[in-house]
């Protein structure tokens, strides 16, 4: 594990710290679990956004995000993002899963 360093204003302090508090766990522990948590938000985020805008398919999608075809989809459906996938797209994630 590496050490990283940065700065926070007192109210991001004390969010952590009560964060840390109700999950009976250190600060270190806490900024963890938010970190990664918010990263994964943020990176599916991202991805939903470029496969609206047609930057990426629902294949790159899924690569960004660091998730499953299957599980991308399911993350699109949940938040409402309306599925740009046709008949190409189907043949050409059957033949990446074989």
């Amino acid at each position: 594990m590496k050490n990283i360093t940065t700065r926070m204003d007192d109210d991001d302090i004390d969010m952590l710290d009560r964060l840390a508090t109700e999950r009976d766990e250190s600060r270190s522990e806490a900024v963890r679990t938010a970190i990664r948590r918010g990263a994964r938000e943020e990176l599916i985020r991202v991805a939903l956004q470029r496969y609206r805008e047609g930057s990426v398919g629902m294949r790159g999608a899924a690569d960004i995000a660091g998730l499953s075809i299957a599980e991308m989809m399911r993350e699109a459906n949940e938040r409402g993002v309306m599925l740009n996938y046709d008949e190409s797209d189907i043949e050409s994630d059957v033949d990446a899963l074989r």
